[in-house]
């Protein structure tokens, strides 16, 4: 089992690995790019075209097959068991659903040594922790030299926290991926993947961005990671962007309620001033007044936020030049 995961940056990266592979790839290829959670994926057909495979959308159920591609649709984690295509819609890891991290702990406990996972261009840390799990399972863990990817973030973080047994260019890493399948006994000793030992759960003072509830401690395999009850996983890097988006829509709400207060100051001058009553309407005016300047400060400090995250991206992608 070989899963291949991406994000920003990622389709050019896929296709040149996927171009790679030979006819005769003995493994099944699940291949992972985050992509938007609305409308239809066209990933299949990009790749089936670069690939000598062919590629295609799962359903639930489906068995795996080697030498086939098969792609994580929109808004589904993709997961492997018991020789079987999952699709869930389970609680977004680091945002993400399809998410790097399931899908390669997945392969990880149930291939154990026989899977391999690979970490390709994208940002931020999604695929780290699930790298980690299978090198903890024995399997075999590749990354693409962030010199050389796109976004060098996602896997500079996999290197970080998994110490992956080959980093270097795509065209090489199909090459070890082939050599490492070539060196697999067909029939290997029956050994059970390890399964991850959980830790006690301690409670932070953080909340998940996601839903609001509290988030826990938590280690699988060895990576640390932010979790709430119902599954929202984080990790520090990936908090830190999920609260950078739950303050812009609390300054986006603030300035809805400022509008609509002066929207209401407006009405009652209206009134006012229709029944004559116009000794009121001057204080009304100075409300509306302090209104409209204090939106236009949450319009400036919602500015600067969105701006700050655009050049850090761009910082990110001029890394990987």
């Amino acid at each position: 089992m070989v899963a291949v995961v991406a994000s920003a940056g990622g389709v050019e990266a896929l296709s040149e690995f996927v171009s790679l592979l030979p006819a005769d790839f003995p493994a099944a290829v699940l291949v992972l790019l985050h992509i938007p959670p609305a409308g239809p994926s066209v990933l299949p057909r990009i790749l089936g075209r670069a690939s000598k495979l062919p590629a295609r959308h799962p359903k639930d159920g489906d068995r795996l097959a080697g030498g086939v591609i098969t792609v994580a649709p929109p808004d589904r984690h993709l997961v492997v068991a018991d020789g079987q295509v999952r699709l869930l819609t389970n609680a977004r890891e680091n945002g993400h659903r399809p998410s790097a991290d399931v899908l390669l702990r997945s392969v990880a406990q149930d291939f154990g040594a026989r899977g391999a996972g690979i970490v390709l261009s994208g940002s931020m840390d999604d695929g780290a922790a699930g790298l980690r799990a299978l090198r903890v399972a024995s399997g075999f863990a590749l990354v693409q030299d962030p010199k050389q990817a796109a976004f060098p973030g996602m896997p500079q973080a996999a290197i970080d926290e998994a110490d992956p047994q080959y980093v270097g260019p795509v065209a090489a890493l199909t090459e070890h991926l082939c050599n490492w399948l070539a060196r697999l006994p067909d029939d290997p000793e029956e050994a059970d993947p390890p399964e991850p030992v959980p830790a006690p759960k301690s409670p932070t003072p953080l909340t998940c961005p996601e839903c609001g509830g509290t988030l826990f401690d938590h280690d699988v395999f060895g990576a640390e990671r932010l979790r709430c009850r119902v599954g929202h996983t984080f990790s520090l890097d990936g908090l830190a962007l999920g609260k950078q988006e739950v303050v812009e829509k609390a300054l986006w709400a603030a300035v809805v309620a400022l509008d609509e207060q002066a929207d209401l100051s407006r009405r009652i001058i209206a009134r006012l001033s229709a029944s004559g009553r116009t000794s009121q309407v001057a204080r009304y005016r100075e409300d509306i007044a302090v209104i409209e300047q204090r939106a236009s400060v949450l319009l400036g400090l919602i500015h600067e936020l969105v701006e700050r995250a655009s050049i850090s991206d761009e910082e990110e992608a001029s890394d990987g030049e």
